[in-house]
């Protein structure tokens, strides 16, 4: 198998329904499977998964378990080539997964790929970062002022002046999509599970580097 996709949820029914209906019809060079893992969901979510995509696998948490330890239930026994985490409110663009694929068998130096993440809107999501300095936290809670939103430093650590419309090699991608090797999750592991929520994309991106990947 080529791919296991990774999708952690809470409450997200219908955004839910939207994303997994967009990968099977927009992906269809690649062999894979979905594990969706539900955190405790008090809306229809396992009931339309059983109803909808029988072929799904459902993970069904008894509490909120957050995002990495719950993403974590994705990445074991792993048979696929390639883990690709997904958030529950993405779509699919046609062939979108299958390029990723291709483009990681065609430079096996690199450990986690990320993509283009565009608003409905069309709007650019920044989603590709560099490594921060003990100033980034403190600048990220200021975005409310002008000038800190506006500042050099701030922009260059959300690289916003890239406009994504190629390859590039970058520090680090947002786990909101992260297409990674298996490789990688045989030689640094899991992610963090002390992460309940935030930074949990950004370690393992540096856990990569550090194994020898980009």
């Amino acid at each position: 198998m080529d791919v296991r996709i990774v999708i952690s949820t809470l409450n997200s029914e219908q955004l839910l329904r939207e994303c997994l209906f967009s990968i099977y019809k927009n992906t269809n060079r690649i062999t894979f499977e979905i594990i969706v893992i539900d955190n405790a969901s008090n809306d229809n979510t396992v009931e339309m998964l059983k109803e909808n995509f029988p072929d799904v696998i459902v993970v069904k948490n008894n509490k909120n378990r957050g995002v990495a330890p719950s993403r974590n239930q994705g990445l074991k026994n792993i048979l696929a080539r390639y883990v690709l985490i997904l958030d529950a409110d993405t779509t699919i663009e046609p062939e979108a997964i299958d390029k990723m694929v291709d483009f990681m068998d065609a430079n096996p130096q690199i450990g986690i790929c990320g993509s283009k993440l565009v608003s409905p809107n069309g709007k650019l999501q920044l989603t590709c970062r560099k490594f921060h300095n003990i100033l980034i936290p403190l600048l990220r809670r200021l975005t409310f002022l002008n000038f800190v939103r506006n500042s050099n430093q701030l922009r260059n650590f959300l690289m916003a002046d890239w406009e994504h419309s190629k390859p590039k090699k970058v520090d680090h991608v947002i786990g909101a999509c992260q297409l990674i090797r298996k490789e990688v999750i045989e030689k640094i592991g899991l992610l963090d599970k002390r992460m309940f929520y935030g930074w949990e994309d950004t370690d393992y991106c540096v856990r990569n580097k550090r194994a020898g990947f980009e």
